[in-house]
């Protein structure tokens, strides 16, 4: 009995560790907006390894809000957890410079569309309600899909 639960000790991290990458991940982003024909669904595992919902790599720092010229996208992103996918876990808003390719994103603040869905994901105290500069690599990466 104790030499089985040491075995098990021993190989549980090894198990678990193989496992946790699936784990909390994005496993697409939807992106959609009033001038596109219809949704554009990104499921390139380099973008999605990008968009971690929870490690907010996509993130950069905080932003004025850019030009209200630009247009706006609202990405969605679906989420693997434990329970299996979370579809619509968490949603932004992000722009694109034309000019300079620079992305920047908005994260929903309290009493706007998608707020609630995004805090019963994850809060980002202080970074919800307000703009951010998009990470340059998430930006170039999102940017072959918003630039066509």
């Amino acid at each position: 009995m104790r030499v089985a639960l040491i075995a098990l000790m021993m190989t549980a991290p090894l198990s678990l560790s193989a496992v946790a990458p699936e784990i909390k991940s994005t496993t697409r982003i939807t992106i959609s907006a009033d001038d596109l024909v219809r949704p554009i669904e990104v499921t390139d595992e380099a973008v999605l390894a990008l968009s971690h919902v929870f490690a907010g790599n996509f993130i950069d720092r905080p932003a004025p809000a850019p030009d209200s010229k630009l247009p706006r996208y609202t990405l969605t992103f679906d989420i693997q957890t434990l329970q299996g996918v979370k579809e619509a876990a968490y949603v932004v808003l992000y722009c694109v410079d034309d000019m300079t390719g620079e992305g920047f994103v908005y994260l929903p603040g309290r009493g706007e569309p998608s707020y609630r869905r995004n805090i019963s994901t994850i809060l980002r105290y202080g970074q919800d309600g307000y703009w951010h500069r998009a990470s340059d690599e998430w930006s170039a990466a999102i940017n072959r899909y918003v630039r066509r």
